[in-house]
């Protein structure tokens, strides 16, 4: 694997010990740094370099920033630019922000502040460029990633796609609600041979239990009250395809023998008939619930369990892979921006912090419709105001049993307390290697320390990396 490329800044300032100095302190960061001190040598670096983070001063000696500024946001839109200002002109640079730019800093400034604001803008940059590949790729055959993401759990998952699509196995899928369980079985039936069948999508919970049967199976004319006509049922249809049973569990006790049999025979008779019909049906389940569990509470049938479970795949909930977070976000802008009627393709960083900590109850399904929301109230990009109070409110507040600390019995306080430190700590770097993926100095930014620090407690709590 290569060295990953260094990402590139450009600042436009008069004065040249300033310019000196955050060259000094962005390039030590890792970036890559070039400065120019008027609007006109500016404007043409920017074009050449295609900078992911430019820091303008809003006192230029050839023009003024804010409506230098808005040139750079008519012909550059997409450049997050962090203004320089002095105190004096703080109410300007406020007003800079809501003319589009990511954020401001005030001379003089902290050093770190300086590396964190850079940081962040260079992420929305990297969320751009992810956006306008997935533009070019969306297309394509395959790339689950681009509907997924692409952290660790969704790489199994992937995997175990791939690896039962081809084969005749049942499937049964196991996942919150919301967290993309039909997904996966459309993904199993385009890998499969039955690919170019139909794939037929069931919710068992949606069905009434009296009608679940002849929806399934189908039903003869004049089979019971009502039945005027000859009926296909979900199997029948689905001849030479996939069928996607989602929440089976609902699926009441005398249809669940007639789907065992059919798992077991490849065969069924509709309601009222006497003929056997044996389609090609791929079967793939879903459910939120442990379904071994409900065998032995709700009546399940454990063969049934078992028949069905031939190759399990549990999704993972979105608070379990946070790091998807914002290439969804980039998925959801661009399917919905025609939709809403809206450009809008980035998210303030102080927003995508707040979706970055919530908890997601509803997974995908719930990030999905917070931003198709936000969308609707944004202007030009989801501020933080146009989250909803859900999310803006939410706090963080595990317990010390949800962090995994136990009472250790008979052990001093002192003691006891320090053990309980190792562990937040522990938990925390484990949290910032995640969504820095593995970048050790992007992590030791979000954990407020600096690398030395990082690569000691990581040595020290036997953290590989």
């Amino acid at each position: 694997m290569g060295e990953e490329v260094a990402e590139k800044i450009l600042i436009i300032d008069d004065e040249e010990a300033l310019c000196r100095t955050l060259d000094k302190i962005l390039s030590q960061a890792g970036y890559e740094v070039a400065w120019r001190r008027n609007s006109a040598d500016g404007l043409k670096s920017l074009g050449e370099s295609s900078p992911a983070c430019l820091l303008l001063d809003l006192k230029l000696p050839d023009i003024d920033g804010i409506s230098l500024l808005s040139e750079i946001k008519e012909q550059y839109p997409h450049v997050p630019v962090i203004i320089l200002t002095a105190h004096e002109t703080v109410k300007t640079a406020v007003l800079a922000m809501k003319n589009g730019a990511f954020h401001y800093l005030s001379k003089p400034f902290d050093n770190e502040e300086l590396k964190v604001l850079v940081s962040k803008a260079v992420e929305q940059s990297r969320l751009y460029r992810q956006l306008e590949e997935l533009k070019g790729r969306l297309g394509e055959e395959g790339g689950l990633e681009l509907q997924m993401g692409s952290s660790q759990k969704i790489r199994e998952v992937i995997r175990s796609i791939h690896s039962v699509a081809p084969s005749n196995l049942s499937v049964l899928i196991f996942g919150e609600s919301g967290s993309g369980k039909e997904l996966v079985a459309r993904s199993v039936h385009r890998f499969s041979k039955q690919k170019n069948g139909p794939f037929v999508a069931v919710d068992c919970a949606a069905i009434p239990e009296t009608l679940i049967e002849s929806e399934l199976f189908g039903h003869e004319r004049g089979a019971f009250t009502g039945a005027a006509c000859l009926q296909k049922g979900k199997f029948e249809i689905s001849d030479g395809g996939t069928i996607f049973l989602d929440e089976v569990e609902n699926i009441p006790l005398g249809v669940q023998a007639k789907l065992l049999r059919f798992l077991e025979e490849h065969t069924f008779q509709r309601i009222g008939g006497k003929q056997s019909i044996r389609p090609s049906v791929r079967v793939v389940a879903a459910s939120n619930r442990d379904l071994e569990e409900a065998t032995k509470l709700s009546g399940f049938r454990l063969d049934l369990f078992y028949r069905l479970n031939e190759f399990p795949i549990q999704v993972p909930p979105l608070r379990e892979r946070r790091e998807d977070i914002p290439f969804l976000c980039s998925l959801f802008l661009h399917q919905y921006r025609d939709d809403i009627g809206k450009e809008i393709n980035e998210i303030h960083p102080e927003a995508l912090d707040k979706l970055l900590l919530y908890s997601f109850p509803g997974n995908v399904r719930e990030l999905r419709n917070i931003l198709r929301r936000a969308m609707i109230l944004a202007d030009h990009r989801i501020e933080m105001k146009d989250l909803p109070s859900e999310v803006r409110l939410f706090r963080n507040t595990a317990s010390l049993s949800e962090l995994h600390i136990p009472l250790q019995t008979g052990l001093p306080l002192k003691e006891a307390a320090h053990e309980a430190v190792v562990r937040i700590e522990r938990a925390l770097i484990l949290e910032a290697l995640t969504r820095s993926k593995q970048r050790k100095g992007k992590a030791a930014k979000l954990l407020g320390i600096d690398e030395k620090t990082l690569y000691n407690k990581m040595k020290e709590f036997d953290l590989k990396g």
